[in-house]
């Protein structure tokens, strides 16, 4: 297998350092970059990697020189647990930014991965919780994940919650809010004004927040969305891969709006998954996106793969996520002031696409489209 061009600065820059006593100087990250013919980010990635394992160190004023892997030591453990099933691609990358930063910041860690809310608490139920000085767990509300939460917390570890924040707990998570506002500005500023809002039967705070964001987002537009146009679904708490969404049920209510007895020009909701599971049923029926509906997603894998078109979404720092609730653990462990780690609300972005039409002001929902369809 050839070798990235970072593992061959990584092995370069080692053996160097491996003919040295600690203490003794290395070529600056620049010289390594002009004689290696490679960016100096590369060799960044590099040097940060050696400085991990403690083999070379960064001298302020100086440049590089020899460390003593002997006197790394690794800085606490950490506890890693989270729900992430095969597909979920979102909790994955939160997942991998928590082990990032553990690597960056000299932390031992354990993941335990389950793959169903239910299983939460009976994993870190086995675990003798007092070894580990700090932990990140995913916690979106269900009776096993709350019951984890508070075991972790009565044995006196600190923890920090990821992608939903609960009461009394430190979070990293995105602004939420903000991402509900801008889906429903997004919509309402191109003539939608009948916007069907999918919401989740879970009510994770996270997730009333988006609707929240959603709402103000149509009252600062001088508009209030009827509750006829809010459709709770039933959310198992698992993901599903977004070309097998027409397996994700939906409330029997759904087909009245399917088949248009409840106009709307528009659709978003807390999540892309119940998203693509409705557009599928539209599908089924010969409409398509944005002909025929409007379509603003919430989260990773954002596109229809019957259509092969990219959704207008927004898009959460899931990495990000990962990363701050480990750091904001290890500035904690630090001597952090407090007395649990602080918490950080982390941006969204709204990517566009060609999902969303704008409407004229002939453009208005058709409330006749299901008695046609019947025909």
């Amino acid at each position: 297998m050839i070798k990235q061009v970072y593992e061959q600065v990584l092995e370069l820059i080692e053996a160097d350092a491996r003919q040295l006593s600690p203490g003794e100087r290395l070529p600056s990250e620049m010289q390594y970059a002009r004689q290696l013919a490679v960016s100096r980010l590369t060799v960044r990635k590099a040097v940060d990697e050696l400085a991990r394992q403690g083999l070379v160190k960064r001298i302020a004023g100086k440049g590089l020189e020899v460390g003593d892997e002997a006197e790394a030591q690794t800085k606490g453990r950490l506890l890693i647990s989270m729900v992430c099933m095969a597909g979920d691609s979102d909790m994955f990358r939160t997942m991998m930014g928590c082990v990032e930063a553990a690597n960056q910041r000299r932390y031992e860690y354990k993941l335990l991965n389950v793959t169903d809310p239910k299983d939460q608490y009976g994993v870190v139920a086995q675990e003798e919780l007092r070894q580990y000085d700090g932990a990140v767990l995913s916690c979106f509300g269900s009776e096993a994940e709350l019951r984890a939460l508070r075991r972790v917390e009565a044995a006196g570890v600190p923890v920090v919650t990821v992608c939903n924040e609960v009461e009394g707990t430190a979070c990293a998570l995105g602004d939420d809010y903000n991402g509900g506002y801008l889906a429903g500005e997004y919509l309402v500023q191109r003539g939608h004004t009948r916007i069907l809002y999918l919401r989740t039967d879970r009510h994770a705070v996270s997730e009333l927040r988006r609707l929240e964001g959603f709402r103000q987002a149509l009252r600062d537009n001088g508009l209030e969305q009827p509750e006829e146009l809010v459709l709770e679904v039933p959310d198992p708490g698992t993901p599903i891969f977004t070309g097998l969404s027409h397996q994700r049920p939906l409330p029997q209510g759904v087909e009245r709006y399917l088949r248009g007895e409840i106009p709307h020009t528009a659709v978003t909701g807390y999540s892309t998954l119940p998203i693509l599971s409705y557009c599928y049923r539209l599908h089924e029926q010969g409409l398509v996106v944005p002909d025929d509906i409007s379509v603003v997603a919430y989260g990773d894998q954002p596109y229809l793969p019957w259509q092969d078109l990219p959704l207008t979404a927004v898009m959460e720092p899931k990495r990000e996520m990962g990363l701050a609730a480990v750091e904001l653990l290890d500035e904690f462990l630090s001597g952090g002031r407090g007395e649990r780690p602080e918490s950080r609300i982390l941006p969204v972005r709204f990517v566009t696409q060609k999902s969303v039409r704008s409407l004229g002001p002939a453009d208005q929902p058709n409330p006749r489209r299901g008695e046609q369809l019947r025909e």
